[in-house]
């Protein structure tokens, strides 16, 4: 489980990116009414791909956020050396 902090920090971010792209998005919107017809799809694209992209980003933050950490170690023994 993650600290508190990194917790916060994450959802925080993502707030503050949700809020950003619905923004975006909702400007796009506007911009891309008054554009010819052939490009809306291009624009929708540059639009909501990097929304789709930072999601994704953000899933893998989170995994990676709540992974147990893991440490293992190999170590070799010494000539002479007592192991119990």
């Amino acid at each position: 489980m993650p600290s508190l902090l990194a917790a916060a920090l994450l959802w925080g971010a993502v707030a503050a990116a949700l809020a950003g792209q619905v923004m975006i998005l909702r400007s796009s919107r506007r911009v891309i009414g008054r554009t010819p017809g052939a490009r809306r799809p291009i624009e929708w694209l540059f639009a909501i791909g990097p929304a789709v992209v930072l999601v994704v980003v953000l899933i893998l933050t989170w995994h990676a956020a709540t992974r147990p950490p893991v440490l293992r170690m190999d170590v070799l023994p010494v000539a002479g050396e007592l192991r119990s």
